[in-house]
């Protein structure tokens, strides 16, 4: 079987060349003369490519004018790139003890004619490690303007496109199926971890990627932390355990968070589960247009303050999903905090929950799940059960 170049695009060709239509035009506005992408969901977004190349030094340079876009990649990745994306330079730098990928960089800059231009690079990212950039630096001196893009591009694509709201429904229907799998397997005597293998079987069953980021399942005095930690632990007859997990479908993310209990329930933890039902349902009849994620953020604040909660809240309650690569779910910015300044806009997606881990008396609680900014009221992309899951 041969290869096909441009065979297994994610979305349309007529979208992908819009969107870097889109990137170029604002680096035209912005007056710069290139930039240097080095994010994998940004690759994804604009060109299709689909790789975990980014951990080593991957480069795509996207100039302001409508010249070609030119890859920077190993070898491992050619037949991906030609395959994914609609990008047709590639080029590639090979493995060495002084192998300095910058330096094939620099070249592919001259060959542009950017010495002494402004050029960007995309800097938040975990496809650009320090030393990857100090090399860069290190390399092209004062040979260019090299300057952070700021965001550039991760907020291009803040605003999901109908196919991609299309695809993030999909993702909320599959991770909607393994909470109900979750539930469903949950008894005493099984290894937390189980239920985290089912989560697992349920999604990666359904058709969803691996997980970007590995999935919290902490039960018993564990389930006040905010990570998750290592070494299962057993479920007793008293007992719970709070899980938050994204699903990830052609890379686009959703998250869910929900609490299991076992055995008879405290007052006050079935207090914390109204209280914190009562602030997510206020949190998301705000995601409306115009509204700014500081004003969501102290809804969250007020409503576990007033309930006497205030010493377990966080310092932030949310963020932007959307497309996401190891290591992680989330697409920040944005993320909902004090003061946060950003509107919300039809078509940005949002992960927030109401997380609540009492330290003192080791009872957690934690509801939280993906919703889609609308014209009117928000649309939820995943579900939660209507009332508190008690397994006796």
């Amino acid at each position: 079987m041969s290869v096909t170049p441009q065979s297994m695009l994610p979305f349309p060709k007529t979208d992908l060349l819009a969107r870097q239509d889109r990137l170029r035009a604002k680096l035209r506005e912005t007056g710069a003369d290139a930039m240097l992408v080095f994010s994998q969901e940004s690759l994804f977004w604009l060109t299709g490519y689909d790789s975990g190349g980014f951990v080593f030094f991957q480069c795509a340079v996207v100039t302001a004018d409508d010249r070609p876009i030119t890859l920077l990649t190993r070898r491992p990745d050619l037949l991906q790139a030609k395959m994914t994306s609609t990008i047709e330079d590639i080029r590639i730098w090979q493995d060495a003890d002084d192998a300095n990928p910058a330096a094939d960089l620099k070249a592919i800059l001259d060959e542009l004619g950017l010495q002494g231009g402004r050029v960007l690079i995309e800097l938040n990212t975990h496809g650009l490690t320090g030393w990857n950039l100090w090399r860069c630096q290190q390399t092209f001196g004062d040979w260019c303007r090299l300057e952070h893009d700021e965001q550039m591009l991760r907020f291009l694509r803040l605003v999901k496109s109908p196919a991609e709201i299309d695809i993030m429904r999909t993702a909320g229907k599959i991770c909607d199926r393994a909470l109900d799998a979750v539930i469903e397997t949950a008894r005493p005597g099984l290894l937390d971890s189980d239920l985290k293998a089912a989560y697992l079987a349920s999604i990666l069953g359904d058709g969803a990627d691996m997980p970007p980021n590995a999935p919290l399942f902490n039960s018993g005095e564990r389930a006040v932390f905010g990570r998750g930690v290592t070494k299962p632990r057993k479920l007793e007859a008293q007992d719970q355990i709070l899980v938050e997990y994204p699903v990830a479908y052609r890379h686009y993310n959703v998250k869910t968070e929900w609490t299991v209990l076992f055995g008879q329930v405290p007052d006050k933890q079935r207090h914390m589960y109204d209280v914190g039902r009562e602030v997510l349902t206020k949190m998301t009849d705000l995601a409306r247009p115009g509204t700014t994620l500081g004003e969501i953020f102290d809804a969250y604040a007020n409503g576990l303050d007033a309930a006497g909660y205030g010493r377990a809240r966080y310092g932030a309650t949310g963020y932007s999903v959307g497309i996401s690569y190891a290591p992680t779910s989330m697409d920040v910015p944005p993320m909902i905090y004090p003061g946060a300044q950003m509107r919300c806009e039809p078509g940005m997606t949002l992960f927030y929950h109401v997380m609540n881990g009492d330290g003192d008396t080791g009872l957690a609680m934690g509801v939280g799940h993906t919703l889609l900014v609308t014209e009117g009221a928000p649309e939820v992309l995943t579900y939660l059960p209507d009332e508190l899951t008690v397994i006796t």
